[in-house]
């Protein structure tokens, strides 16, 4: 068994999984309700085929969908912490929060408020 955390759209779940052979279907899977509290995360590395999984590491912080930049926290310069609110998107009437996947400087912006965003574009860098 695995245990893994997997954040969707700003809640985090952990998620128990049975690793089994190549090319074998998943034996069982238990899936824990989210925290009340959800925990920003990175994205786990087994959920990479996502098309916008972003690393721990610094660098480019893609948007996870397409949507409408209501606010950014941040400015170049600051400094930001792993989980940080850098910038929040409005899509569809809902709000997500895009927290900062590392430790670091925002070093460049590459949107501003109001603006509409595709799903994979760079939001803000983080050197």
């Amino acid at each position: 068994m695995k245990q893994l955390r997997i954040t969707v759209e700003g809640k985090t779940y952990d998620v128990v999984v049975e690793v089994t052979n190549a090319g074998a279907t998943l034996q069982s899977a238990t899936v824990a309700p989210p925290a009340a509290a959800p925990v920003a995360a990175a994205p786990v590395a087994a959920v990479a085929a996502a098309p916008v999984a972003a690393s721990a590491a610094a660098g480019d912080v893609p948007s996870p969908l397409a949507g409408v930049v209501q606010a950014i926290e941040f400015a170049i310069g600051d400094a930001v912490n792993e989980g940080d609110l850098v910038i929040t998107l409005e899509a569809m009437k809902m709000y997500t929060s895009i927290n900062a996947p590392a430790t670091g400087t925002v070093t460049a912006i590459h949107c501003k408020v109001g603006d509409a965003v595709d799903e994979g574009q760079p939001l803000y860098t983080i050197g």
